[in-house]
């Protein structure tokens, strides 16, 4: 089964289908802990979750012991959901330990208990594992760091979650300084109702005042490296981010926000101004103009195939035996590279 993002999990919750086994793949802390928190709400009164949602660790579980429980009747209540926190756990051990993992899992999907949703969670997993593949194939897989809502409808959703509103302007200045991180976001947003509470909405110059931007001026530093293939200026700012504790998962993530960004600038009429790309782009025109002059000095196929590379390097860094940095050196060579050079190699 392929991928889906965390808004489209919560869908299939209102419209009351959901498989027996649910993956949620992903570091995003604000999409886990919504998911977890919608998954019990939808399956299991409250009166019953004391006893009815379970969360246990994979690292100190076999599999055969997580199945045993999923197919206890829970007490008291009709459902029950199991969380299953560090499932990567399970794709390491001995060969025998691996063989059990998949016997286990795969005599469960085919036989799943009706009343009870197992939910397994993982930062990232091995793609190239059984275990993964007969996860993607069988489970319904939730992508948490690709969440499917635009990042400043997010901002939106979550101002209103707690009880305030946020100014279209505001919330795309607070998803560029966030670089639409969702858990950053949700923590800068509490802050921010705060500071707002009694004069709501939440205003530009608010989040001007509290929100220390998140990066986005690197982001569009690497914009020029790109466009003029200055490969050795381009890793020493990937090094410098990394160093500051920018992760390459997230480096990528906007990387690909802003190649996103530039394909749509180089779409818009040839004299539009920043004013206008900001409307049209949805970002504040500081970033827009950035976009717009960018967009001219890289061409629409250079666009194009670093848009691939992007979801290559992205792939790359789910596996669980990536290494961040090279995997960002090798992302890089081929951004810069010129147009007729040679392909870096891997």
């Amino acid at each position: 089964m392929v991928a889906v993002p965390a808004k489209r999990l919560l869908e299939q919750l209102e419209r009351g289908k959901l498989p027996p086994v649910v993956v949620l793949l992903g570091a995003d802390s604000y999409w886990r802990g919504l998911c977890r928190r919608k998954l019990a709400e939808a399956l299991v009164p409250v009166e019953a979750r004391p006893w009815a949602v379970t969360t246990i660790s994979a690292a100190g579980a076999e599999a055969g012991e997580v199945v045993a429980r999923a197919q206890m009747q829970p007490m008291l209540a009709p459902r029950q959901v199991l969380f299953v926190a560090d499932a990567e756990a399970w794709e390491t051990g001995t060969e025998n330990a691996l063989k059990d993992t998949l016997a286990a899992l795969t005599a469960y999907l085919d036989d799943p208990a009706p009343f009870t949703v197992l939910v397994l969670e993982a930062e990232k997993l091995d793609q190239r594992t059984r275990l993964a593949r007969l996860l993607a194939e069988r489970a319904l897989v939730v992508e948490l760091d690709a969440a499917g809502a635009g990042p400043a409808r997010l901002a939106a959703e979550m101002a209103r979650e707690l009880g305030t509103e946020i100014e279209p302007a505001a919330a795309e200045l607070l998803a560029a300084s966030t670089a639409g991180q969702a858990a950053r976001m949700a923590a800068e947003l509490e802050k921010l109702a705060c500071y707002a509470a009694g004069r709501p909405p939440i205003t530009e110059a608010d989040v001007r005042e509290l929100v220390v931007p998140d990066g986005a001026a690197e982001v569009w530093e690497f914009a020029g490296l790109f466009a003029s293939g200055e490969r050795a200026r381009a890793l020493d700012l990937a090094n410098e981010l990394l160093r500051k504790g920018e992760s390459g998962p997230r480096l990528v993530g906007a990387l690909a926000w802003m190649y996103r960004k530039l394909m749509e600038a180089a779409d818009l009429p040839a004299h539009t101004n920043e004013y206008q790309a900001a409307r049209q782009l949805g970002m504040r025109p500081a970033a827009a103009a950035a976009a717009l002059e960018q967009s001219r000095k890289i061409p629409r196929d250079q666009l194009r195939r670093g848009l691939v590379a992007l979801a290559e390097a992205d792939d790359r860094l789910k596996s669980a035996s990536a290494d961040d940095r090279a995997v960002l050196e090798f992302l890089l060579a081929r951004l810069t590279r010129r147009p007729g050079a040679s392909p870096p190699r891997p």
